[in-house]
């Protein structure tokens, strides 16, 4: 019996390091953004042309769909999906918390928590601030990932109006997801751990979906990160007397 499950958290949180490795498991058909808000991001990770909104990955074409269209069921291009003969013991896709929250194909997050076969693997991040500044440095550099190459560091200004959209984007889940109390449905991943105990983590994964192990040792993307929230953020010192007295503070803690 195949195992269908997901890959999902908030941006900047581990998912698409983990999407390296899980997708190269030769038991896992794995597809990358299949609801990404983005068009095209859509087209190419359905077809698996990418993984993560712009990895090209190695082997294109294999079991590819055809995008689900923004304005139709995700629910139903999920049946399709999954409704195929397929020679793999496992079949997923990853799907971030911020995609797919409106319109017709946000029956994807009722469809995931109404289908008890589905299982979870969820990414979590401790310290909102750290994901805010990737998600900001990202947008910044155009680079979401790297593989190896030396980036330069950046400083950067978060205006107090946007940190708190921020804030907001990156605390609020799909409530469906709140409706999934089986613990033997979801494996949490911190992201702490993710990055310090990587073997582990894919170990774990690969229990979960009933796979053979297969000895990961290194993700093969790169952390790009190397300076702390407080050294990264050129305003942080403003935004942490700004935000002084207020529920906005706890973030303020480097």
């Amino acid at each position: 019996m195949t195992t269908k499950f997901i890959l999902t958290g908030f941006p900047r949180t581990g998912t698409t390091v983990l999407a390296g490795s899980i997708l190269t498991h030769p038991d896992v058909l794995f597809y990358g953004e299949i609801f990404s808000n983005t068009p095209e991001v859509r087209h190419t990770e359905a077809m698996r042309i990418t993984m993560g909104a712009g990895w090209k990955l190695e082997n294109q074409l294999d079991y590819g769909m055809q995008a689900c269209s923004i304005t139709g069921s995700a629910g139903a291009y999920l049946d399709k999906m999954y409704s195929r003969e397929l020679p793999f013991k496992a079949v997923g896709f990853k799907i971030m918390f911020d995609q797919s929250n409106d319109g017709p194909n946000s029956d994807v997050w009722s469809y995931i928590a109404d289908h008890p076969d589905m299982k979870i693997i969820s990414t979590k991040r401790e310290s909102l601030l750290e994901i805010i500044c990737s998600y900001v440095r990202a947008h910044m550099t155009r680079r979401w990932h790297i593989s190896g190459e030396t980036l330069p560091n950046h400083r950067f200004i978060v205006p107090p109006d946007k940190f708190i959209e921020l804030v907001q984007k990156f605390e609020s889940r799909p409530e469906q997801m709140d409706r999934i109390t089986d613990p033997n449905r979801v494996l949490e991943l911190d992201y702490s751990r993710i990055s310090n105990d990587f073997t582990g983590c894919m170990s774990d994964i690969y229990s979960f979906l009933d796979l053979e192990p297969q000895g990961v040792t290194a993700p093969r993307l790169t952390k790009i990160a190397r300076m702390q929230p407080n050294e990264e953020l050129a305003n942080y010192a403003e935004l942490k007397e700004h935000f002084k007295d207020t529920p906005y503070s706890k973030h303020f803690v480097y």
